[in-house]
């Protein structure tokens, strides 16, 4: 049996409901003799296993199944597909989402004839039920590159060389809700994407899931995300005490913390020139939250002060 040049990355925690249906889709991938599947099981029951295996007999070398006793955060499961992916492109592939036919024959194409881009991503349909294939359309055309650094445009399906994570690093296993998030700006910061012209499956939101239920912890993990990189003109101001939890300098992998600066090309730079940029945007943004009658006069106090601290405006000038 060939080696598979596509690898999924699918971690697994109480999907029994979805994980039939799964395993019948998976089979109608094009390029099914020609990928593999790395299910990250975590504390799965006796009837999960049962099916996995039934599936294995039936289709030999296509599920590489790893069971984990106890559940572990998110970010660990996902690590640990990466590792043991033999791929040279690995791709998310959530059990409670479902793809087209042909979605990962279409980024694996696009990257093998495009050397220069690492990262291959497309539309999709969020559902709102299981199985559904008419939901909402989301389409992210026409997006500079510098935003892909920015905001979540690669989406719940996006696939890349497994060799970037040598440069980009791995996913944060401190963060339950923006591990993907978080990888996925790290990794435009190294290469380049492309969009593939075919709609790529169905992301189901039945407000359960770790960024869709009711508390979620998503607003706060995206704020921790924007406060690592930057994004300061994006902030919601109302969830960064919240983020004293995290630690956002340092990503957690395998144990161990690592800055997130030496997986970022010239971050200390980024970071200098996304701060100039937000003075006369974030800053404002921020001010208007001020009593009115303090409101101007505090906007200009405060962006005075910012530009002199970045060194944009000489102490005393205005």
């Amino acid at each position: 049996m060939s080696q598979p040049l596509v690898s999924t990355i699918t971690p697994c925690f109480r999907m029994q409901k979805y994980l039939p249906a799964f395993l019948e889709w998976l089979p109608r991938q094009t390029m099914f003799d020609r990928m593999e599947v790395v299910l990250d099981h975590n504390e799965p029951t006796d009837e999960e296993v049962s099916q996995v295996r039934a599936f294995q007999a039936k289709h030999p070398g296509r599920i590489k199944h790893i069971i984990v006793p106890k559940v572990e955060p998110i970010g660990a499961s996902m690590n640990r597909c990466i590792r043991q992916a033999v791929g040279e492109y690995v791709t998310i592939w959530n059990v409670d989402d479902l793809r087209t036919d042909d979605s990962i024959q279409q980024q694996y194409e696009l990257l093998t004839k495009s050397p220069e881009h690492g990262i291959a991503y497309g539309d999709y349909q969020v559902v709102r039920s299981f199985t559904a294939t008419v939901g909402e359309p989301v389409v992210h055309a026409g997006y500079p590159d510098s935003e892909l650094t920015r905001s979540m445009i690669i989406g719940p399906f996006f696939m890349f060389r497994k060799s970037l994570c040598d440069k980009a690093g791995m996913f944060d296993e401190q963060l339950r809700s923006g591990a993907d998030f978080d990888l996925a700006i790290r990794l435009a910061m190294h290469t380049k994407a492309v969009r593939v012209a075919g709609q790529l499956g169905y992301y189901l939101n039945e407000g359960l899931g770790a960024s869709t239920r009711p508390n979620s912890l998503q607003p706060i993990e995206q704020t921790v995300i924007e406060l690592r990189y930057g994004i300061f003109d994006k902030l919601d101001y109302s969830y960064v005490p919240q983020t004293v939890r995290y630690n956002v300098p340092n990503m957690l992998v395998e144990g161990k913390w690592l800055p997130v600066s030496d997986y970022v090309p010239n971050y200390v730079e980024l970071i200098k020139q996304r701060q100039q940029d937000w003075v006369l945007t974030g800053l404002k943004k921020f001010c208007v939250r001020w009593p009115r009658r303090h409101r101007l006069q505090g906007t200009f106090k405060a962006i005075r002060a910012a530009r002199q601290r970045l060194g944009l405006l000489p102490k005393g000038g205005s």
